[in-house]
C-alpha cells in the first residue's frame, strides 16, 4: 500500500487495492492496514487460471502468489511459455506463498504456469510509475489530480481514517474510471474541517 499525507485540512492517500498510510512501515502482509508497500494477491486453485490474471501496481509494490489447493502450479516469468529468468516458484502445496517485489522498470511482465501454460494458464503484472497525488481545497470544493499509475480508479472518501461507517462513499473520477482527476463538490470539508481520501487502482 502506498499513501501520502499533505499539509492541508485533509489527509490524502493513494491506495492500490488494499489500505495504506504514510511512513516507514515495511509490512508485506496482505489485508493489514498501514502496510507500505502494498501487496497485490494472486491466487491459484483447481482451475487452470491465475485469479486475477492481469494486475496493475506501482513500482516498488509486491505481488503475492498464493496456492489455495495442492497442485502442479508454478508462477514463472516469461512469454509465450518460455521462461525469461526473472522469477520461478512452485505453488504446488496448499498454503504456499511466493512474494516478489516489483522494483523493475515500469512495463508489462508476463508470466505462466509451467505445466499448464499450453492450456492457457498465463498472467501479467503491469508495473506503473509511482502515483503522485495533488490536492486543492477551495471553499469546501476539493479537487484531487494525479499522474503516474494507469488503469481504472475509484476515489473513496471518509470522515474517518479507518474508512468505516455511513460517511464512506466511493466515486468514479471525473469522466469515468480511467480519469486522473476527481472534483468533490460537496462541502463536507468545510463542515467537518478534515477528511480522508483514498485513490484506489484496479477497480
Amino acid at each position: 500500500m502506498r499513501s501520502r499525507s499533505r499539509a492541508m485540512p485533509l489527509v490524502v492517500g493513494t491506495l492500490l487495492s488494499l489500505a495504506g498510510c504514510c511512513g516507514a512501515a515495511l509490512a508485506i502482509t496482505p489485508g493489514v492496514d498501514i502496510a507500505v508497500p502494498r501487496v497485490l494477491i494472486v491466487t491459484v486453485d483447481s482451475a487452470l487460471a491465475f485469479h486475477p490474471s492481469a494486475s496493475t501496481l506501482e513500482q516498488g509494490d509486491y505481488v503475492r502468489w498464493s496456492a489455495l489447493v495442492s497442485s502442479l502450479h508454478t508462477t514463472t516469468s516469461g512469454s509465450p511459455c518460455l521462461a525469461d529468468g526473472l522469477w520461478s516458484a512452485s505453488l504446488g502445496t496448499i498454503g504456499t506463498n511466493f512474494d516478489r517485489q516489483f522494483i523493475d522498470t515500469p512495463a508489462r511482465y508476463p508470466y505462466f504456469c509451467s505445466p499448464h501454460c499450453g492450456l492457457g494458464m498465463t498472467g501479467a503484472v503491469t508495473v506503473t510509475g509511482v502515483i503522485d497525488v495533488a490536492v486543492n481545497d477551495s471553499a469546501g470544493t476539493t479537487t484531487l489530480s494525479w499522474s503516474g499509475g494507469g488503469g481504472l480508479y475509484k476515489v473513496a472518501r471518509s470522515d474517518n481514517p479507518a474508512f468505516t461507517g455511513p460517511n464512506t462513499p466511493t466515486f468514479a473520477p471525473d469522466g469515468g474510471g480511467g480519469g486522473t482527476k476527481f472534483t468533490d463538490l460537496f462541502t463536507w470539508l468545510s463542515l467537518s474541517g478534515s477528511g480522508t481520501y483514498y485513490l484506489v487502482l484496479n477497480q
